[in-house]
């Protein structure tokens, strides 16, 4: 395991500290490794978004989508995509 001295401002070594006070971690070590496999994740979920967008950008370009017209379109779709009825809210 590799070691690192990392500078801060004040403020957040505060924060680490009440983070440690309220016991969500036992020292600062966990709270920073947490805190990047969170920015890892977060980044994995940021590529996978940016690969969906390309492929929905393309099929676009293609021809390949399906216009909605009216409130009755987006309702047949969004039944067949989740296999339930849209319930209607207050403003409909």
């Amino acid at each position: 395991m590799i070691r690192k001295t990392v500078s801060m401002p004040d403020e957040m070594g505060q924060w680490i500290a009440e983070q440690l006070a309220k016991g969500r971690y036992s020292n600062e070590s966990e709270y920073v490794r947490d805190l990047i496999r969170r920015d890892q994740e977060n980044q994995r979920k940021l590529e996978d978004l940016r690969s969906m967008l390309a492929v929905a950008e393309a099929e676009i370009e293609a021809g390949q989508f399906t216009e909605l017209s009216s409130k009755a379109d987006f309702d047949k779709l969004f039944e067949d995509v989740t296999g339930t009825k849209r319930r209607e809210t207050p403003s409909e």
